[in-house]
């Protein structure tokens, strides 16, 4: 063989080489997003991290790369303020490769059925997997309504 050729084989093997270790790297994440499209105040937290404060109307990307979980809460107010949350929820989320989604329901008959079959798996108020697989919507709901304090106006000064 000459040098030429032998280069040639060489410059091959390392491209390819390059190829699959960026390739590999690069698929097991994904960029996904939790929305509020509430009037409520949502908290929520991936894998036991620090919270983050989504207000109405503003959503948050969140990047899934290994299999967890994500808490959520939704406020009337501030959660600072000390009120309790109208409402929780605990999902947990598998990222592999490139497939990215928000596990729900039990495994019961999800061969056959898929997963959501059952009324008690809803995940309400909370839309999963939509509008991509891994997004998390709190939307608007028939959520109980919040308690708004009465206001006292004085237009003496």
């Amino acid at each position: 063989m000459t040098k030429r050729i032998v280069c040639a084989w060489a410059s091959v093997a390392l491209g390819l080489t390059g190829t699959i270790a960026g390739v590999s790297d690069a698929s097991a994440d994904c960029l996904r997003r939790i929305y509020n499209r509430s009037s409520y105040v949502l908290v929520a937290r991936q894998d036991g991290g620090p919270p983050a404060t989504l207000l109405p109307g503003r959503s948050l990307p969140v990047r899934l790369s290994q299999p967890g979980q994500f808490e959520l809460a939704a406020y009337c107010g501030l959660p600072e303020a000390g009120g309790t949350p109208v409402t929780q929820a605990r999902f947990g989320y598998e990222a592999v490769l490139d497939r990215c989604f928000v596990r729900f329901g039990t495994d019961l008959f999800t061969p056959q059925l898929g997963r959501g079959f059952f009324g008690a798996q809803e995940t309400a108020p909370f839309t999963v997997n939509n509008p991509r697989q891994g997004d998390i919507i709190l939307g608007p709901s028939a959520l109980p309504a919040c308690a708004v304090p009465g206001a006292v106006l004085s237009r003496r000064g």
